[in-house]
């Protein structure tokens, strides 16, 4: 029986091509996209997957308060609090600090190999029991507890000695003469963790080059903090115990300690000093929905063009009932039919897929692959869809053809019904309304980042090339002079503008700059609390070199005393100045040396970070040596300026690193989350204007089809051609755009809710939702009016020659 079924099927599908080829044609598209999307999603949603304690792990992080005003949320917290909670709470089995390094230059003796390393922790050696480690060789691990010892990448293993097996090899770093030695290498850790390492070295060596910090116990919040939890711990119940154990601490007032689960931290964690930017649960939430509503267009094609062609059936229904079929059989025909399409469709998706997924892994800049989703879900995936595809779309268009009655279907009523004609325009509704919606969002994107690329940052970062200085130089007399002799020659070059220096650059992260709650106006009480300031050092001509605009004060000069500081608009705001002017010549609590800093001068605005951000309380403290050189240049062809500049380099220092990147490039990177957002919802958006293109073509088609005769009455009787075409669309075209008005509060929410994550945006105008519902107005009339002119334009003799 199943043969006669599957062989009925397939004789179905060759008599009818157009709409078998318009079945499958929108159901692979909809299988590809919903799985490129749900694998991207799986991704996001796989962060730290790869430790096994990783339900157990959690962060802690603090919460800072300005009295009962909440400031801001740290990642970073002090060095005893691990060492406190695993004491007193019995809850916490251990714990592990990670001390971030800002990019350090280490070279190889053995192989004379040196360059910078961004991704540097000093860590405990019970991150070995805490995280999980694919070792090539930890034959010397248990040295790990001793100073001067590093676990490296496999990366660079092979990049700084030439081999994986590096075990027993030296790396020699500034901060100290003696050389680490590396005791295990490990594999590189893949791409969904958001702690991302390549050399970790013994926290006990970390005292011995920071004279500092042994004397910050409860000073200094430098440092993540990872708890091993026991098996069976609430988080709510943690918390609220942290909670209490924040009030009764002495050293942290006006501060709270949080955990929260590692396995969340990405998706969910947006603090300031992250150690990276995370991805967005919002984002990955609305790429999944994004998935399901492509998934289903293309099913609703299939039942749209199911019950529009079930005249092209009733015949059939009619002679096989006559001749004793029983419904339950030609229910299983039907069925059959959508499985076979299904199935056709899901072995033409997985073809693509697996050709298409390198494309999509670069273009939506995510690790993905068949290997870390698992070969084996993805295989239960798309039986999965199959199935669930072939009771959905299968469903009614089986029950409403077998349910026909023979005296009645030959005369051909069902489709003139009202309950089939509101079915068919029910789910046209459905598909457009998603279409205007995934168009408006997409829309809502491209703006979002046009006007964050047209604010005013407020300072100048174009044409400007940064470059690490070098450490470790020698005595700080000889650093100095070889900083100043670089500056000096490379001021002489016609292409070069202006030199100078700063700790931090615009659009660098934060935690490369450093911070400060205890900030107030000379003689306040500093334990009231207040707000987080950003500070970092730079020579006195850097307002002048990036643009800075000046509201009271004056720069920094040479001969400036070091404990004058300059303050920015949101800064002196937070202070309580009531302006610019009275502002200057103020003492605050700010100390760059015995004395309090001074306010020198009162500078706008600008945006530190992107303009995605709020402006930040900044200081700005004079630095006779600092992190980077910044050269503004005077010249478009910057690849004969960054030569330029590394002769002058090698002329400096030799042996050492020429580090270098361009401060626009940097700056614009911090928009790449939301460009890649904008480009995979357009893709997806296309798509799915692509599957309801087709339905609807397909839908047309046969509309016109069944009012051919009509359209020959009409022609005979002198209906002009523009008349036929606007009869015959009106019905297609008042349904989409009604969808249109039904799709903007929906797409209205959508874009309110997303760009709350932005501190800056766009103003939501009407152009935004008329702009994306003309554009499927004008799709649906063209693909429709295919259909209409050429029915209108037909001889009207050969539509009525049958009668």
């Amino acid at each position: 029986m199943w043969k006669n079924y599957f062989t009925l099927s397939i004789r179905n599908l060759l008599r009818s091509k157009t709409s078998s080829f318009i079945h499958i044609a929108g159901l692979s598209i909809g299988l590809v996209s919903t799985l490129m999307i749900l694998f991207y999603v799986d991704f996001e949603r796989s962060y730290e997957n790869m430790h096994s304690h990783a339900d157990r792990i959690y962060r802690i992080t603090l919460d800072i308060y300005n009295g009962n005003e909440f400031v801001l949320n740290d990642a970073q917290t002090y060095q005893l609090l691990g060492q406190e909670l695993t004491e007193q709470m019995p809850e916490v089995e251990n714990y592990v600090r990670m001390f971030p390094m800002e990019p350090i230059e280490f070279k190889a003796p053995s192989t004379d190999v040196k360059s910078y390393e961004s991704k540097v922790y000093l860590v405990d050696e019970s991150i070995l029991d805490i995280f999980s480690f694919d070792f090539v060789n930890d034959r010397a691990i248990s040295k790990f507890s001793e100073p001067f010892k590093v676990i490296i990448s496999e990366t660079l293993a092979n990049k700084y000695f030439g081999k994986s097996d590096a075990v027993g090899e030296m790396l020699q770093f500034p901060y100290n003469p003696t050389p680490l030695e590396v005791v295990a290498v490990m594999r590189d850790l893949p791409q969904n963790t958001h702690m991302k390492y390549d050399l970790l070295m013994s926290h006990v060596t970390l005292p011995i080059f920071e004279e500092w910090y042994p004397d910050n116990l409860w000073n200094a919040n430098n440092e993540f903090t990872f708890l091993l939890m026991n098996e069976g711990v609430d988080l709510t119940d943690f918390n609220e115990k942290l909670l209490k154990y924040s009030k009764d601490h002495v050293q942290m007032e006006n501060e709270i300690v949080l955990a929260e689960s590692i396995k969340d931290i990405h998706l969910y964690s947006n603090k300031t000093y992250e150690p990276e930017v995370n991805g967005s649960a919002q984002t990955v939430n609305f790429m999944l929905l994004i998935g399901i509503l492509v998934m289903i267009l293309a099913w609703i094609n299939y039942i749209n063009l199911s019950t529009a062609k079930a005249m092209d059936r009733a015949k059939e229904v009619g002679v096989r009932k006559t001749i004793g079929s029983s419904k339950m059989q030609l229910i299983m025909q039907f069925y059959s039919e959508a499985f076979l399409i299904n199935l056709i469709s899901a072995a033409v998706s997985v073809v693509l897929f697996l050709s298409l997924l390198p494309y999509f892994k670069d273009f939506s800049g995510v690790d993905l692959s068949v290997y870390h989703f698992g070969e084996l879900k993805l295989l239960l995936l798309v039986m999965g869809l199959v199935f669930f595809g072939t009771l959905l779309s299968g469903f009614y268009p089986a029950i409403m053809l077998s349910g026909f009655k023979p005296m009645l279907v030959l005369k051909g009523k069902f489709s003139n019904t009202g309950k089939g004609v509101a079915l068919r325009k029910s789910l046209v509704y459905v598909q457009f309304i998603a279409s205007v919606v995934l168009l408006c969002v997409s829309f809502a994107v491209f703006k979002q980042m046009k006007f964050l690329n047209s604010q005013d940052l407020g300072v100048a970062i174009d044409n400007t090339l940064v470059i690490r200085t070098p450490q470790n130089v020698g005595s700080d007399s000889l650093y100095t002079n070889l900083i100043q002799k670089f500056e000096n020659l490379v001021e002489q070059k016609s292409w070069v503008k202006a030199v100078t220096q700063a700790s931090s650059v615009p659009g660098s992260e934060t935690k490369d700059m450093s911070s400060t709650g205890s900030v107030s106006k000379l003689g306040e009480d500093e334990k009231e609390g207040g707000y987080t300031y950003y500070h970092y050092g730079v020579k006195e001509n850097y307002p002048e070199v990036m643009g800075l605009e000046f509201m009271a004060g004056s720069p920094l000069e040479p001969e400036t005393p070091s404990e004058k500081v300059l303050i920015s608009e949101t800064a002196m705001h937070q202070l309580g100045f009531n302006s610019p002017e009275g502002a200057v010549g103020q003492k605050i609590s700010f100390y760059r040396s015995d004395k309090p800093a001074e306010i020198h001068g009162v500078f706008k605005n600008f945006h530190q970070r992107s303009p995605k951000e709020a402006y930040m309380p900044l200081l700005l403290w004079k630095a006779n040596t600092t992190r980077n050189f910044i050269v503004k240049l005077n010249t478009q062809d910057s690849q004969a300026a960054v030569a330029g500049l590394e002769d002058v380099w090698k002329q400096v220092y030799p042996g050492f690193s020429y580090d270098y990147y361009f401060l626009n490039d940097m700056y614009n990177a911090q928009y790449h989350q939301e460009q890649q957002f904008g480009k995979t919802v357009l893709l997806f958006t296309f798509l799915s204007l692509v599957i309801a293109g087709l339905g609807l073509y397909g839908l047309s088609a046969f509309m016109v089809q069944m009012r051919t005769k009509e359209i020959g009455v009409r022609t005979v009787l002198g209906a002009s051609k523009p008349s036929l075409m606007w009869i015959l669309s009106k019905g297609f075209l008042g349904i989409v755009g009604l969808s249109g008005l039904i799709a903007i509060p929906i797409s209205y929410y959508l874009i309110q809710s997303w760009l709350g994550n932005y501190a800056n945006r766009f103003d939501l105008g009407l152009d935004l939702f008329a702009i994306p519902s003309v554009f499927i107005l004008l799709v649906a009339m063209l693909t429709v009016g295919s259909q209409t002119l050429k029915s209108a334009y037909a001889n009207p003799v050969d539509s009525l020659k049958s009668e």
